[in-house]
């Protein structure tokens, strides 16, 4: 039986709304890998992807400058994306396994 892939976050983030999750069904497909400048990003897209809570109050995750990944998923119920460093080896890994189904793995959960 073939291992399913995992992706890590290291916050509860506002974009996953647990709601559309359940503990034994926490995954999502990736469905596509996009290189951006993070500097080029619009500032709405930022918030949204790197908003968490932390004792109630709202977070922001900061990215790194520069060149970066964007991982465009899927769960039965909707889309989300993440905005990971840019390394060759991510972005070959990443693009490899493009329609793979990934766990969804929350520190903390």
């Amino acid at each position: 039986m073939k291992m399913m892939k995992k992706i890590r976050f290291s916050h509860h983030y506002e974009k996953l709304k647990f709601g559309f999750f359940t503990p034994d069904r926490f995954n999502a497909i990736l469905l596509e890998v996009f290189i951006v400048d993070t500097e080029k990003l619009h500032q709405r897209f930022i918030e949204y992807d790197t908003l968490y809570y932390e004792n109630g109050k709202p977070k922001y995750y900061r990215l790194p400058k520069g060149k970066a990944l964007v991982l465009l998923f899927k769960s039965d119920d909707f889309l989300f994306t993440t905005i990971r460093r840019f390394t060759p080896k991510k972005y070959d890994y990443y693009m490899k396994n493009r329609g793979e189904m990934f766990k969804i793995v929350i520190k903390g959960k």
